[in-house]
């Protein structure tokens, strides 16, 4: 009977299972934690989470970057020249100019040296500015990077949350049935043993008997599968002892309140990277546009020279030089190159806004499904919840009644039977439901 809980369960686990990593941490517990506290570990030690913040200080530093492709740059440049032979050039002969004799002469020295450092500060250019706001346009995309990833982890552990009570509440029921079949068992043995019950009814009960017991270590086995996978949800090392101070109970699934009508799709952090992606793309097109603008860039140098037909009196005397100046460039015409560029950023823009009213659309979709799941699940478990009770009480009154002969063993095993189900449906719905609430709260942007 418990094999349909079996086969759910391991199916959503592996629907909420993400290729997470783990963090290692000197701490292995004991932990006794409730949700909140499996939540704020996990933001804290989780693989992805971690990483998005180290993505958030990578931004920073681009953002420091491009602010510092505006300060001055400076820079010095030295050279060193052996002319091991000099060049020769033909000069006319100036003591008679019209004989037309060139005379062959050589200029310079045989060794030439130069030291010249220069300061350069750029004074305009539009790929600078505008890569600036560029770069704290992808902070913010960061930050909001980062905020999807903890929404994604607080919904990964809240699932594996809710499987560990789960199975521990089925565990909780199966050992429950376990201690009904046993006394049942005993007093039948007793009976028996004294003639007043047949040896078949024993038989059965002890099959029935058998069948919970299995089911319990299946279960007990499962639990520590799905605490091992919250773990890793958390970013908890698998050595680590992890205690669960809450029960199903005292979640009071019943109270459960689903209400979509203030719920704004720019809650969702999706809507937000959107829109920060069309800007990114106004950005790109801007700079496309402001590429036909001049750059301007202003310098100034001082340096030394340095002549000498002795390698060893070189450096003895230096000629200094120095400039001030300004350098402009400005690209009239590149062909038609930087137009089609625009255009195609202009219909980039365009597909990024399209998106942005097609994400509208698609969370207000995503809303309605995930409380048409909700509903639909919380009205069966409240059913399943109301239909385990009254098999239980069925059970119970099928007992006394074998007790006092009134009733067969196989009325007990029916009625246990039926009990079981009831019980397996009873927390599938429960699981369904935790699930289902909150996949909503995630579509309507609550959880943050």
């Amino acid at each position: 009977m418990h094999c349909r809980l079996f086969l759910f369960t391991f199916v959503l686990l592996s629907g909420i299972t993400r290729a997470y990593g783990q963090t290692d941490t000197a701490q292995q517990g004991p932990f006794a934690f409730n949700l909140a506290n499996c939540i704020q570990y996990g933001l804290a030690h989780q693989n992805d989470v971690v990483n998005a913040r180290l993505d958030i200080n990578f931004s920073r530093e681009q953002i420091k970057e491009a602010t510092g492709k505006l300060l001055p740059h400076a820079d010095v440049n030295a050279s060193f020249t052996d002319n091991l032979k000099l060049a020769t050039s033909l000069i006319p002969d100036l003591t008679n100019p019209t004989s037309g004799v060139r005379i062959p002469v050589q200029f310079g020295t045989r060794y030439a040296s130069s030291v010249t450092g220069q300061v350069n500060q750029t004074i305009f250019n539009s790929d600078y500015f505008l890569g600036l706001k560029a770069a704290k346009v992808y902070g913010g995309l960061a930050e909001r990077t980062y905020k999807r990833t903890e929404i994604d982890t607080r919904v990964a552990i809240t699932k594996a949350y809710y499987a560990v009570l789960a199975n521990e509440e089925n565990i909780r029921l199966s050992k429950a049935n376990m201690e009904q079949l046993e006394k049942t068992l005993k007093d039948t043995k007793a009976r028996y043993d004294v003639g007043v019950a047949e040896r078949v009814d024993v038989d059965r009960i002890q099959v029935s008997y058998n069948n919970v017991v299995t089911d319990i270590e299946t279960q007990i086995r499962l639990l520590v599968y799905t605490t091992q996978l919250l773990k890793f949800q958390m970013g908890m090392p698998q050595e680590a002892k992890l205690d669960l101070t809450e029960s199903v109970q005292d979640l009071n699934v019943e109270s459960f309140i689903a209400d979509t009508v203030d719920y704004q799709v720019q809650d969702r952090v999706e809507y937000g990277i959107q829109t920060t992606q069309i800007a990114l793309n106004q950005l790109n097109l801007k700079s496309k546009k402001m590429a036909y603008l001049p750059s301007l860039n202003g310098f100034v140098n001082y340096g030394w020279n340095y002549f000498s037909a002795n390698f060893g009196d070189l450096y003895k005397t230096g000629f200094g030089a120095s400039a001030l100046g300004l350098t402009l460039a400005w690209p009239i015409f590149t062909g038609t190159e930087r137009l089609h560029q625009i255009r195609q950023n202009k219909i980039t823009l365009e597909k990024s806004e399209n998106d942005l009213s097609y994400l509208s659309q698609q969370i207000k979709l995503e809303v309605t499904n995930a409380n048409t799941q909700y509903l639909n699940n919380k009205s069966r478990f409240v059913t399943q919840k109301t239909n385990m009770g009254l098999t239980q009480g069925i059970y119970d009154r099928i007992v006394l009644k074998f007790e006092q002969g009134v009733a067969s063993s196989l009325d007990v095993i029916s009625a246990e039977s039926e009990l079981k189900q009831a019980q397996v449906d009873y927390v599938q719905a429960l699981l369904n439901t935790l699930i289902s609430k909150t996949d909503l709260d995630k579509a309507m942007g609550k959880i943050k």
